[in-house]
């Protein structure tokens, strides 16, 4: 009903509510819209009915009552996913045969239900899409608890080759709790960890951990060890490392203080992003009994 409106009927319901008047019709028509979407007041939908009905007085022949005139044909339904289209007042119902006629011969109409109708298939405002998010490979000797932090891009502050990222972070009791409860598997090293883990920055499928140059990790006031470089016996070769979940707990602070990561790197042109973890490492007994108790199945099946 609204988008049959003339400039003029628009510029009159808009300046009903106090809105700007100035615009192109689309403008206008968009406005009133909107309107109509987010102030569904009596007040406002008794002057869409005057002024619908005042323009189709106007347009009858003289000498003669006014007639009712059918309600002009709503746009052409578009495709839309269901997140991007208008939800319909719950007491429209699609099947209803309900006549297309003048508001005047419906004065208990349900304005809402109305509305719903001649918006169905007009999509909401552009969403900005989201970010794809960095995915970490799941490892079989750790059990994710809790995801403490995101796996983050590191960002450089300047145009230096060794970088320093903070983060600051706090434990909540459950976690604190959790890693006081669990058994050691060996002297100073839980079951239930605080991991970081580091990858390169690639959201099309899940990434394996991979450090960049120069890493270090600081825990507070104290280095933590991050593991070393094979030995390599071949000339020309570069030594490789083997890149793994580093291990914070035995240095964090296990109470609600907070704790203090720095993490050192290299900038040399390629994209890292970290994570923070709450793990629960699984010994090699245990994943061959969780093995046996999936069972056996054929190569051809798996």
């Amino acid at each position: 009903m609204v988008m049959s409106f003339r400039v003029s009927d628009l510029q009159m319901l808009l300046g009903f509510v106090g809105r700007s008047k100035s615009g192109l019709k689309h403008e206008l028509v968009t406005r009133a819209l909107q309107l109509v979407q987010f102030d569904c007041s009596p007040e406002l939908f008794k002057k869409i009915k005057e002024i619908y009905e005042t323009r189709y007085a106007k347009i009858s022949e003289p000498g003669q009552p006014p007639q009712q005139q059918p309600l002009p044909p709503p746009p052409p339904p578009q495709h839309r996913p269901p997140s991007e289209t208008l939800s319909i007042h719950s007491s429209y119902d699609r099947n209803s045969a309900v006549t297309r006629t003048g508001l005047s011969t419906t004065p208990n109409i349900d304005y809402p239900s109305l509305y719903g109708k001649y918006l169905n298939g007009l999509g909401r405002l552009p969403v900005k899409p989201m970010k794809p998010e960095v995915r970490l490979v799941k490892l079989p000797f750790y059990t994710l608890l809790d995801e403490l932090l995101k796996p983050t891009e590191l960002v450089p502050q300047n145009n230096e080759k060794l970088q320093e990222s903070p983060c600051v972070f706090a434990l909540t009791p459950r976690q604190v709790e959790l890693i006081r409860n669990s058994r050691e598997l060996q002297p100073g090293v839980r079951s239930v960890q605080v991991v970081l883990r580091i990858c390169y920055t690639d959201t099309s499928c899940p990434q394996e951990d991979q450090y960049p140059p120069n890493i270090a990790v600081k825990v507070n006031h104290s280095y933590c060890s991050v593991p070393g470089y094979y030995p390599s016996n071949k000339p020309g070769v570069e030594p490789k490392r083997p890149c793994r979940p580093i291990n914070l707990t035995h240095l964090m602070y296990l109470s609600s203080a907070t704790n203090r990561i720095t993490i050192i790197w290299g900038n040399y042109g390629k994209s890292y992003s970290v994570g923070l973890f709450l793990v629960r490492q699984t010994t090699s007994s245990e994943l061959l009994q969780r093995l046996k108790t999936i069972g056996i199945k054929h190569p051809e099946l798996c």
